[in-house]
């Protein structure tokens, strides 16, 4: 379960790392400036559903789910809940950056996230397993009966 843990949530530390690098472009146009171009390609290529109020704010949100979320789910420690916050986070940002379907990349868009969705649902139900922070503080101050 903990080789799982880390293919699924393995892609979102780079994806923060990178929304870092690129912090003034990335919220500027989630406050709605027009798009430009990042490395070579136009960001981002689709109309959002809406802008945000306070891009800097949402963007350092992202952020964290991007990186602390998916630290917490391979170090399997309160993975329950971090799971499922990051699916309601990547559900919320396919709606708003993925909500305009004009051809086939954006379908493939959506189509990269949908398998990250549905691990991070069944971890969210299972849990973390054995090798897992988590497993180890139930174990480690469980109480005999």
């Amino acid at each position: 379960m903990a080789l799982a843990r880390i293919m699924i949530v393995a892609g979102l530390i780079p994806n923060g790392i990178r929304k870092i690098t690129t912090f003034d472009t990335v919220s500027a146009m989630m406050g709605g400036a027009p798009p430009v171009m990042v490395d070579g390609r136009l960001f981002p290529a689709q109309e959002p559903l809406f802008y945000f109020p306070f891009p800097e704010f949402f963007l350092g949100c992202a952020i964290i789910f991007d990186i602390l979320g998916a630290v917490l789910v391979i170090a399997g420690y309160k993975t329950r809940i971090a799971a499922a916050f990051m699916v309601a986070y990547i559900v919320l940002a396919m709606s708003v950056y993925h909500s305009e379907i004009t051809g086939p990349q954006d379908v493939i868009a959506i189509l990269r996230n949908l398998p990250l969705v549905g691990g991070l649902i069944v971890i969210a139900a299972v849990g973390a397993g054995r090798w897992s922070i988590d497993n180890y503080v139930t174990t480690r101050y469980r109480r005999p009966a």
